[in-house]
């Protein structure tokens, strides 16, 4: 079992670059603690952070169902007779 985890991680870190990047001790010290507070890693915080700079979002199905009921709530009143409204709408035609 310990192999083949093993396995999978090494197969996971080959299809990733690796980059050096100069960042000031006090900004790491930041991320490190943004990293923590997210419950994610430096790597998962700055790839996320750069996700975001270059226009890229990850969104789960949970934060999509979240947006759709925002923007639902300004067209649809949940006391309207939709059969009403469908009578209505058809003798308007």
């Amino acid at each position: 079992m310990k192999l083949e985890v093993r396995y999978c991680w090494m197969a996971i870190l080959e299809r990733m670059a690796k980059v050096m990047v100069s960042i000031p001790d006090e900004l790491l010290a930041e991320i490190d603690s943004e990293a923590r507070r997210q419950g994610t890693t430096r790597s998962g915080l700055l790839q996320q952070a750069a996700m975001t700079e270059i226009g890229i979002r990850r969104i789960t199905p949970e934060e999509v169902r979240a947006e759709l009921d925002e923007l639902s709530a300004d067209w649809i009143d949940p006391n309207e007779d939709l059969t009403e409204s469908i009578r209505q709408d058809r003798r308007s035609h």
